[in-house]
């Protein structure tokens, strides 16, 4: 991969995951509801642009075609050298899951628990959006990464559900593609096309996400086999995708919306069309420029997106609780003053660090636990010595 592009993934994982912090934030702390009637100061008007202009629904496809374009262009690559791969494959993936996602729901039924305790007379956790939710089955649905396919996500943690699909599209693109892999035998290759089909179809039988988001992320990965770029210019492969997301922001809603209840898949997949071009005008454009994305701090805040994303929502719901019990129950309702802003700028920083903290047990980990996970089962099942060096090749 080239090397810009690797930084440019790294900025926009970060940024990504900052934005989706900010939608809920806002969400939760910041009522904007005369932003159109009454006069703000300028940083008011960009805070609003930038956390309630429907920015973290377009983070969550981006990183759905980058999840795509990464780890099942990589899938792709080792179909076409002919390497054995499943493995590695699936050593590195579960690894890369389960050793954040785990930690996050116990992280959750934590916060959801002390929350329910403390702060109880805020009526947070009573609020529809979370009836039902508190329950061991979805607890447990959590650990096997059903959330938001099967069965509801657990206690607060809403954000879980992509996670859910994520996992399962790692599990079932190789296994899909097993046909084309000749040098597996036979009944490996038919056989894991058997499993692949029946867990796609399991899983696209209740209604969610999961089909319509495997559009997104197979799109990114076959756009890996892509020779060249469709826009060269990098400004204008950006530029294009920025203006088409904010005439989508401006134009998809209201009336329209209800007349043509279609209409957001199809943005959707335009937008994230749109995405993959800039993709492959950063794979391809000229090694030089955007000296934005050199500097190392990207790859630092990159390293932890991932934790951020997965426990930023039971904290800010903890917070919200704690907000409310200290100043009112209708005290984030009511229309923002600089206090607001203080308080959820706050929480913020702390969501933050928090993530950063439990990246450290977690993500900073992930070579360790593949280490440890390979040697089990070189220990269960050895690999023979020919294949392993298919496989490293």
């Amino acid at each position: 991969m080239p090397f810009i592009l690797s930084q440019f993934i790294e900025a926009c994982r970060w940024l990504g995951a900052l934005v989706v912090l900010a939608v809920h934030t806002n969400n939760m702390f910041i009522n904007l509801a005369d932003i159109m009637s009454a006069p703000h100061a300028p940083p008011v008007y960009a805070w609003w642009f930038y956390s309630a202009f429907e920015l973290g629904h377009q983070a969550v496809l981006a990183f759905f075609v980058m999840s795509g374009y990464l780890v099942g262009g990589a899938v792709l690559a080792h179909l076409r050298k002919g390497q054995g791969f499943l493995r590695d494959y699936f050593i590195h993936r579960v690894s890369r899951i389960y050793l954040v996602v785990v930690p996050a729901v116990l992280l959750t039924l934590v916060f959801d628990s002390l929350g329910r305790w403390l702060f109880a007379g805020s009526g947070v956790y009573d609020w529809t959006l979370f009836k039902g939710h508190f329950s061991p089955t979805l607890l447990f649905a959590s650990f096997l990464n059903l959330q938001g396919i099967a069965f509801s996500y657990y206690g607060t943690n809403g954000p879980l559900w992509s996670l859910a699909c994520e996992f399962w599209y790692y599990v079932t693109f190789p296994l899909l593609l097993l046909p084309f892999a000749r040098h597996y035998p036979p009944a490996v290759r038919y056989g894991g096309f058997a499993l692949g089909v029946a867990l796609f179809v399991a899983l696209s039988i209740p209604p969610s996400w999961f089909r319509f988001g495997y559009i997104l992320w197979a799109g990114g990965a076959f756009a890996t086999l892509i020779p060249r770029a469709v826009i060269r210019s990098r400004w204008l492969a950006l530029g294009l995708y920025a203006g088409v997301v904010a005439i989508i922001r401006l134009t998809v809603r209201g009336p329209i919306l209800e007349a043509y209840p279609w209409l957001p898949d199809v943005t959707d997949l335009l937008a994230s069309c749109l995405f993959i071009i800039v993709l492959l005008a950063f794979r391809y454009g000229p090694l030089e420029g955007f000296s934005a994305l050199r500097p190392k701090f990207h790859k630092t805040l990159a390293d932890f997106s991932f934790s951020l994303y997965s426990i930023h929502m039971p904290i800010l719901i903890f917070a919200r609780a704690a907000a409310g019990e200290v100043f009112g129950r209708d005290w984030a309702s009511e229309l923002a003053t600089p206090k607001h802003y203080a308080v959820a700028f706050s929480v913020m920083g702390v969501a933050i660090v928090s993530g950063y903290l439990f990246s450290r047990v977690t993500e900073a980990k992930t070579g360790a636990a593949r280490r440890k996970l390979r040697a089990l089962l070189d220990r269960i099942v050895p690999l023979r010595q020919e294949a392993r060096q298919g496989i490293e090749a």
